[in-house]
């Protein structure tokens, strides 16, 4: 009990920004798990989706690497978004005996419709600011990428 009020002191301690980061990222758990059920797939499946459509066709175990799970699991998960029409199974043209994941243009149109007005919101909300504040912004969320990736 001890760590859980210890942990609420601090929360209720913390900065302005720093409750203002974890509602932003609150909030972007909440929009991806809305986007997810508007392509009808879960939060695991809609992770793939999303490293499909910033990298484009993948294999099945560096998909299941970026999402975190077994290769087995991959498999599962991949064949869950052929189903519903999201990704392909591709010929691998650097492997003959491979295949590559590739997302359905389709299904990628669907997501950017829903992902680009963020997008063009926040790279507006930044326009507005003065070149210090965003230097300001990016130096804080830096500092704050380097904390989430040392705390693994």
């Amino acid at each position: 009990m001890k760590n859980l009020h210890s942990a609420h002191e601090a929360q209720v301690s913390a900065q302005p920004a720093t409750k203002l980061l974890r509602e932003v990222i609150e909030q972007s758990a909440d929009y991806s798990r809305m986007i997810g059920a508007h392509l009808d797939v879960n939060a695991t499946d809609f992770e793939a989706m999303e490293h499909l459509i910033e990298n484009g066709p993948m294999t099945a175990g560096d998909l299941a690497k970026a999402v975190g799970i077994s290769p087995g699991s991959a498999t599962v998960m991949i064949d869950r978004l052929v189903a519903v029409g999201h990704v392909t199974r591709e010929r691998n043209p650097n492997d003959r005996r491979g295949v590559l994941v590739a997302p359905n243009p389709k299904s990628v149109a669907q997501a950017w419709k829903h992902i680009s007005p963020l997008i063009l919101a926040s790279e507006k909300a930044l326009a507005d600011l003065k070149p210090a504040e965003r230097k300001a912004i990016e130096l804080y969320l830096t500092k704050m990428l380097e904390v989430y990736k040392n705390a693994h």
